[in-house]
């Protein structure tokens, strides 16, 4: 009797988990989501975030270390670890059981391992959530480091690195670390490979993975999120069950206090030669975290003014002078001690030739923010904006929401974790002015990448030339000098910042309904206030017959987006720092117009864009810098990964019309500024347009959108229906192949299958064939084969018709090899398909229906998908409703009749590939090219490898 009583008194004295749950989580009143946090025994910090409406579940874990703790015998140990953590546990030994039980359920999985933090992140859904939980928990409590794929996983990461090799990102980061201090964790290599990953004669490298595990991981070190549709009860209870058991080490954390560069070494100029043709200037300034001020942000308030990109900014002048195309600026390297401060322009030719000028206009800049830019009227706009977006946030995609969260907890109290960067209410002015004052000339970095710079080293790893000098006494004098410039001002108040932020009366149906307009306008309109805020979306497109009709129209209709873009600058840039932003863009068949934010100033922003669009000035200066801009984009197409570079040849060749680069080259070589004035017009001439108007708007206000349109665009011009492009049908008794030449050591590889027809049915087959093989197909060639980093295979619709793809880019074999293998394995699939059971195909099924039937988050993805719906002329909206119909029908014997006809009809394939070696492909891209125009008898047969 006595025992019973203590038991019972235990019970009733020790308190549940979840009543330890702390709820005080300020949040927006826009958000219905629930939160809690708490922190477990171990020591891990938890937040349960509960969606009761949510389709999809996720959940992510930031651990506080990355590749500055590598040891130094074992660079690249951190991100190899990342690899090793998903390759099986004690409870799930298969090496592909999480990624499998991910995929199976409609979800998605990944990580990234970072200078000072590891995230692991996945989303599934909703349903699935604690399955996923428990395989996740796992890697973290009982991971077994097999040796087999210790040696396996290290040519993975090699393979990352080689596809990495010639990307002028990481190449100028490599560059940039040899002028850190010599003890900053920040030198370290991150990324590793086969040589850095190796074993010693004292110790294997599965032992150096498990020392790094034993010391560097820790659940006090952890943070994590998890979201889901259950209740926060039984989300902790979840959590209590499985991630108590993460060993806690009770490791320090520590920020990273080392200066960043040596003493005596700033100011000094960095060089480094690039891959691709771009030109770029980076003023780097060297700085205390502003972390400790997150209701002052200092750099934030002086980011905003240096970064300002309207009349009288510091772009805006070195754009006048011809200097510069782009400017941003803003905090990076933050290690919570040190920072550093960064002004990034890209730079013209004219001003990499000049760049002492750009140093004195914005050392002329910061000149003038020490006199007169410390002012209230900047903060409090900031902070405005900042309590409107606060107030009505919309929701973001689980996964990323998770992992943001995840890895923001290591900097702030759960308490205030979503409203950490938007309570700006601590103004203070002379600490604005001790930071300016840190931004000096002899407190300098520069960085220069270009193709045409001076170097005399190479970086290790990277073997990126690159070169370092100080800057010279009387360089730096001199711009210890400069005085304010008369082009310089600062900005006025910004008249976008929205007054209405009223909703409208709601209607009960979002879908779109067709108004009836002005003739050639196709105007639909929705009333949507169903995610809370006073947003609306104005999707336009201005479709032309001249757009796309030849190569040449089609380089100009690009310079002529880019010219209105260009010359828009200025204007609407104070809309967007108002949260109301617009995207003009080239398509197919014209140009589309997106605005999208707070609805009270769309119409203003509107016809100032139809204005541009019909008479915006095109001057010489600046069509000639965004010419030869177009230039290099386009010949730095060249230099994208390989895998890239053949995925865009296949759209390129199926896609009709389209064009091949060096087309496109000799195209805009010709262009002159009196062809662009010219075409202008052509296009106009002729056009007809669609309009989506949706939000927070009434139907008499999208008419009035829409008549506007007809009167800036519309009064003078012939309407006329423009055809869509189309889709050459694959066919014949081979399959087709195109080599390409690439300059990167890589092997590429897109093989892909082409639907029959462009029915919903069609597409359930390829989207359920790519749910049942893709995880097998990225288990075998890139887990058990080791072929490459880059191995997958996806749904590859073009132009509303189904198709697949299998994409492989690979270090070490060749594209016969791959394709033999890719065959083997399709091949291989008729056995492993023939043999799916009613339980397994309903679970692929569902797991492609989920993923469809996942809400919109937000007004703009639904109103794109919206706008889709519109461009495939379906009015009744429903897309994803009928081809969940067709997944749901779809029976096993009709998807193994499918499958065996999709390998048996070969002609219904297309092979691009490069080797590696620009000179194999080379003869073949001329023979190619030559016979072009016979469409896809242009493609060799795809025996050439059988």
């Amino acid at each position: 009797m006595l025992s019973r009583l203590i038991v019972l008194f235990l019970i009733v004295a020790t308190p549940s988990f979840a009543s330890q749950l702390q709820q005080d989580v300020v949040k927006s009143p826009n958000d219905k989501r629930e939160y809690a946090y708490t922190t477990l025994g171990n020591g891990l910090e938890v937040m349960f975030i509960s969606d009761p409406d949510t389709d999809s579940a996720a959940a992510s874990l930031d651990i506080q270390v990355g590749s500055s703790s590598d040891p130094e015998q074992y660079p690249g140990l951190a991100h190899f670890l990342e690899h090793m953590l998903f390759l099986g546990t004690a409870k799930y030994p298969e090496p592909d059981e999480y990624q499998k039980f991910i995929s199976d359920h409609g979800g998605s999985h990944n990580a990234y391992t970072s200078l000072e933090n590891t995230n692991y992140f996945f989303d599934i859904q909703a349903d699935f959530l604690e399955g996923a939980l428990d395989r996740f928990s796992q890697q973290f409590t009982a991971p077994l480091f097999n040796e087999e794929y210790v040696e396996r996983e290290v040519n993975a990461v090699h393979s990352e690195f080689s596809s990495k090799i010639k990307d002028d990102g990481r190449r100028y980061l490599s560059s940039f670390k040899t002028t850190l201090s010599p003890n900053h964790p920040y030198k370290k290599f991150s990324v590793g490979n086969l040589e850095t990953l190796k074993s010693s004669d004292n110790k294997s490298l599965r032992e150096a993975l498990l020392d790094f595990y034993g010391t560097q991981y820790s659940a006090n070190r952890m943070k994590l999120v998890i979201l889901g549709k259950e209740p926060l009860e039984t989300l902790a209870k979840w959590v209590q069950d499985r991630f108590t058991d993460i060993p806690n080490k009770n490791l320090p954390i520590t920020n990273i206090d080392t200066p960043f560069f040596p003493g005596g070494f700033l100011p000094a100029t960095l060089q480094v030669k690039s891959v691709m043709d771009k030109r770029s200037m980076t003023l780097a300034f060297p700085i205390p975290s502003p972390t400790p001020y997150l209701k002052s942000q200092p750099m934030s308030y002086l980011a905003n003014l240096i970064g300002h990109e309207g009349k009288g900014s510091l772009l805006s002048a070195l754009k006048n002078k011809e200097l510069v195309d782009t400017l941003s600026a803003g905090t990076q390297f933050d290690t919570r001690s040190k920072a550093l401060f960064m002004i990034s322009m890209s730079l013209t030719e004219k001003g990499l030739k000049q760049q002492n000028e750009i140093l004195e206009t914005v050392f002329a800049y910061i000149k003038l923010l020490d006199n007169e830019g410390i002012q209230k009227l900047y903060f409090d706009e900031q902070a405005k904006l900042s309590k409107i977006n606060f107030e009505f946030s919309e929701k973001a995609p689980p996964i990323s929401y998770a992992r943001a969260i995840a890895s923001s907890l290591h900097e702030h109290k759960a308490k205030d974790i979503l409203m950490a960067g938007y309570d700006l209410s601590d103004y203070k002015p002379e600490l604005y002015k001790e930071y300016l004052s840190l931004l000096t000339p002899d407190n300098l970095l520069i960085s220069i990448s270009s193709q045409s710079v001076f170097t005399d080293q190479e970086s290790e790893w990277f073997n990126a030339p690159f070169s370092v000098k100080p800057l010279s006494i009387s360089t730096v004098q001199s711009l210890k000098k400069v005085g304010v410039l008369d082009e310089l001002k600062l900005p006025e108040p910004n008249r976008f910042i929205p007054d209405n932020i009223n909703l409208v009366k709601a209607e009960n149906d979002t879908i779109p309904r067709k108004l009836d307009s002005v003739n050639g306008v196709e105007l639909w309109h929705a009333t949507d206030t169903s995610f809370g805020t006073p947003k609306a979306t104005l999707f336009l497109s201005i479709r032309s017959p001249k757009a796309v009709d030849s190569v040449e129209h089609q380089a100009l209709t690009q310079l002529m987006v880019s010219l209105l873009n260009d010359n828009l600058v200025e204007y609407s840039y104070p809309a967007y720092l108002a949260g109301l932003s617009y995207d003009l863009y080239k398509h197919i068949r014209g140009i589309s117009i997106k605005i999208s934010g707070y609805e009270d100033k769309q119409t203003e922003l509107l016809s100032a864009i139809l204005d541009s669009v019909q008479t915006s000035e095109f001057k010489q200066e600046r069509f000639s810098i965004i010419k030869e801009r177009m230039k290099r984009s386009l010949e730095n197409e060249k230099e994208r990964k390989p895998f890239q570079q053949a995925i865009s040849k296949t759209q390129d060749l199926l896609i009709t019309p389209s064009w091949s680069v060096d087309e496109k080259l000799a195209a805009l070589e010709s262009i002159k500024l009196e062809d662009l004035k010219a075409f202008r017009t052509v296009f106009l001439s002729t056009i007809d347009t669609a309009i989506l108007s949706n939000g927070n708007i009434e139907a008499p206000e999208s008419q009035a959108l829409a008549k506007l349109v007809e009167d800036k665009l519309l009064k003078k011009a012939k309407i006329a229906h423009v055809d869509k492009a189309s889709i050459i049908n694959l066919s014949g008794d081979h399959g087709w192949v195109a080599p390409i030449s690439v300059s990167h050591p890589d092997t590429s590889f897109v093989f892909y299958l082409q639907g029959e027809n462009k029915s919903y049915a069609e597409h359930a087959k390829f989207s359920v064939l790519a749910q049942a093989i893709s995880n097998d197909y990225y288990a075998l060639l890139r887990t058990e084969k080791q072929l490459g980093y880059i191995v997958f295979a996806s749904p590859f619709s073009m132009l509303d018709v189904p198709g697949i793809a299998f994409i492989v880019q690979s270090p070490t074999s060749n594209s016969q090899a791959i394709y033999q293998e890719t065959n083997s394995f399709l091949q291989a699939q008729t056995e492993t398909l023939e043999n799916l059971d009613d339980a397994s195909f309903e679970r692929y099924k569902q797991a492609v229906i989920a993923r469809l039937e996942e809400k919109d988050t937000n007004l703009f993805q639904r109103s794109s998908r919206y706008w889709s719906e519109i461009d495939r002329e379906n009015a009744q909206f429903n897309t994803k409703e009928a081809l969940i119909q067709s997944i749901s029908e779809l029976a096993i014997p009709t998807f193994l009749e499918f499958y065996g006809q999709l390998l048996s009809n070969s002609g219904n394939s297309l092979l691009v590939f490069s080797e590696g070696n620009a000179t194999k492909a080379a003869s073949k891209e001329v023979q190619y090219q030559e016979l072009r125009k016979a469409n896809h008898k242009n493609l060799e047969h795809l025996d050439l490898f059988q």
